[in-house]
């Protein structure tokens, strides 16, 4: 299913996701800026907002640790279980 605001979204079959949705999901997000300004206005922190459905997929959910690696180009959200972290990216 396609929706304008949120781009793929997943069927939805008594609010689990359906045992046919293999793929990915892929959403333009923007980060938006966050916290304080500095003195000349600017800001140093963002955040990204992630809908449950996205946490879902991923198979965390609202309250869950995280690592957050950064990489050249990329940014990496996942789950803090040190005996389920993957390194290879």
């Amino acid at each position: 299913m396609w929706n304008r605001a949120y781009g793929f979204i997943p069927a939805l079959t008594h609010g689990v996701f359906s045992s046919n949705f293999r793929n990915p999901m892929v959403r333009k997000k923007k980060l938006s800026p966050s916290g304080a300004k500095d003195d000349d206005g600017e800001y140093h922190n963002v955040h990204v907002n992630l809908h449950e459905d996205e946490l879902a997929v991923a198979g965390m959910e609202i309250g869950d640790e995280v690592f957050v690696r950064v990489r050249d180009g990329k940014i990496i959200i996942q789950k803090a279980d040190p005996d389920e972290v993957e390194h290879d990216f």
